[in-house]
């Protein structure tokens, strides 16, 4: 069992260490609360001006909130970044201290998150092109 284990940690600190830091980062990230606290959480954090300047760090790419449709106690989160650099930027910034307040004051937790990073970097110059045809 602990050659298991110790081959499966192994393995993830190998993934881990061949990470590109210049990917593009996407992170999904499931809360719950009580009360219909979830609207009101995001209804603060868009009113405040918070969910405006974390859209402003150099390097976001994108900051959503979902609700799911069959869980009026949920919330999606997904938010979209350069690469490791800009992620760290937001992290080390105000308004993730405030967001990280306000989760704390409507109740949100059960937190799930989910990091992904493309396999191909999307092609901003294809798209565009695209939407003009």
């Amino acid at each position: 069992m602990k050659t298991k284990l110790f081959f499966a940690f192994a393995f993830a600190m190998f993934l881990l260490s061949s990470m590109n830091v210049d990917a593009q980062i996407t992170i999904n990230i499931r809360y719950t609360a009580e009360n219909g606290n979830v609207r009101k959480y995001v209804e603060e954090m868009e009113s405040s001006g918070i969910a405006a300047r974390i859209r402003a760090v150099e390097g976001c790419l994108g900051y959503e909130y979902f609700f799911p449709a069959d869980d009026p106690n949920g919330l999606l989160l997904i938010d979209s970044w350069e690469n490791q650099e800009a992620l760290n930027r937001y992290h080390s910034s105000p308004a993730m201290t405030e967001a990280a307040a306000l989760r704390e004051k409507y109740g949100l937790g059960g937190r799930t998150v989910r990091m992904f990073t493309p396999a191909t970097p999307p092609r901003r110059q294809e798209s565009e092109n695209n939407n003009n045809n």
